[in-house]
């Protein structure tokens, strides 16, 4: 019997106590919500859903963090466990790119890391982890600062 529900769990789907299957997915209110590109993706984060990964086939070249960066899994922003070192594609690390931030695009001061969790699940392998687009929250920023004038000092 699963303990939340009055429901008895077995191989992937879910059985009511009058024996009708049903998906386990039928019931989750965050599979009916979301879109199948958000729920099958791979992500920058929970809290940067938009942000896009290059995840070509990683080359010999070392991601780099910047200052305000540094510490952070490039995959799940966690702080803690830094355990394996990120690899970037060479179109990532090529030209103006070279040395850049993985995470923001910044002068890149440190190496970067996966986080122990991250390399336990195998998501050092899915490719070159750098973020390919800005996203919303910074191009949001700079058509409200254009849009009253402000200036970048």
């Amino acid at each position: 019997l699963h303990p939340s529900s009055n429901t008895w769990a077995c191989n992937h789907r879910t059985t009511t106590p009058n024996n009708s299957p049903s998906p386990t997915f039928a019931r989750d209110p965050l599979f009916l919500t979301t879109s199948f590109y958000q729920q099958f993706s791979v992500r920058m984060a929970k809290h940067h859903p938009d942000l896009v990964m290059c995840r070509k086939q990683p080359g010999i070249a070392i991601g780099r963090l910047c200052e305000k960066c540094d510490g952070k899994c490039v995959i799940c922003d966690s702080f803690v466990n830094p355990s394996t070192i990120v690899h970037t594609c060479d179109e990532c690390n090529y030209g103006s790119f070279e040395g850049r931030c993985v995470v923001c695009g910044g002068v890149g001061v440190t190496d970067a890391y996966y986080c122990r969790e991250c390399v336990q699940m195998g998501k050092d392998r899915d490719g070159c982890p750098k973020i390919v687009n800005l996203g919303s929250t910074k191009t949001d920023l700079f058509y409200e600062r254009k849009k009253y004038g402000f200036k970048k000092r």
